[in-house]
């Protein structure tokens, strides 16, 4: 397994975990170091989606572990030129050759990708974008039947490895189109027509927010049909609308718990 000894191997293993490559040809403390300050920007990407922060704030606490990281590829090609390829009988506590050593290390860095929460192939699992195709008409005239849709959990919330609940960051806009579970358990693609606290009508089509009309419209310019009795949304509820046709069919209090994810088209 020539290949397990090679720059190469090293520099897969510091994508799949950073620092491991710099660990696997014994330059044990500065791989230490990197893995430390991968996982201390991790963290800080999860604290940038839950606290409210500058821009520039993020840009700089994001931004410099990023540069850093893309540093260490860099030196890991430099020390492996100066210690391992130059120095064949550099004897680590384990070769870099050897086939057991080597499939240890990849076995270590590939479940830390699926399992580890600041990994970016875990993290892609708990909140990347989910593509489905429209089952019915409901959404018509805006999407037919068969249109391919993009479920965008992380638009409204953040999931944490190790966390039961999502951690919100956003609250659903009126008028969104989000995937979210009704209190029978069914899953559905509605309208937010009414978010926390508020009262909410509809009359004729119009919708009534605690007592005055909204004139900002309904999506993409279209007016739907239907009415709905006075509700009182709570505090975290929002009020969603089924529509049949371009008519509201059925409206629901759910909690924002069950709310799935923002539902756009695919391509727009």
């Amino acid at each position: 397994m020539k290949f397990a000894g090679s720059l190469w191997y090293g520099l897969l293993l510091n994508v799949l975990l950073p620092g491991l490559g710099h660990i696997y040809f014994r330059d044990y403390l500065f791989g230490i170091f990197v893995l430390l300050v991968w996982i201390i920007a991790s963290v800080l990407f999860y604290v940038s989606y839950l606290i409210e922060l500058p821009f520039l704030v993020k840009t700089v606490l994001l931004g410099l572990p990023f540069v850093f990281y893309l540093f260490t590829f860099f030196d890991l090609s430099n020390f492996f030129a100066k210690n391992v390829k130059v120095k064949p009988k550099l004897k680590p506590r384990v070769k870099p050759n050897s086939g057991t050593y080597a499939g240890i290390v990849l076995a270590v860095a590939l479940v830390y990708q699926l399992f580890s929460p600041t990994a970016p192939t875990n993290f892609w699992i708990h909140n990347g974008p989910r593509i489905f195709e429209l089952a019915d008409n409901r959404l018509s005239p805006l999407y037919q039947q068969g249109t391919l849709m993009k479920l965008s959990s992380l638009e409204y919330s953040i999931n944490i490895v190790g966390f039961e609940m999502p951690r919100f960051h956003r609250l659903p806009e009126r008028y969104d189109i989000v995937r979210c579970q009704l209190p029978s358990g069914r899953i559905t693609n509605a309208v937010v027509l009414g978010l926390p606290g508020e009262g909410i009508e509809v009359i004729e089509g119009r919708v009534i927010i605690d007592g005055s009309p909204e004139f900002a419209g309904w999506i993409g310019g279209l007016t739907f049909t239907g009415e709905v009795s006075p509700v009182l949304v709570g505090q975290f509820s929002i009020l969603v609308a089924e529509l049949s046709l371009g008519a509201i069919d059925k409206v629901y209090e759910i909690s924002l718990s069950d709310v799935k994810g923002k539902v756009e088209k695919l391509f727009n």
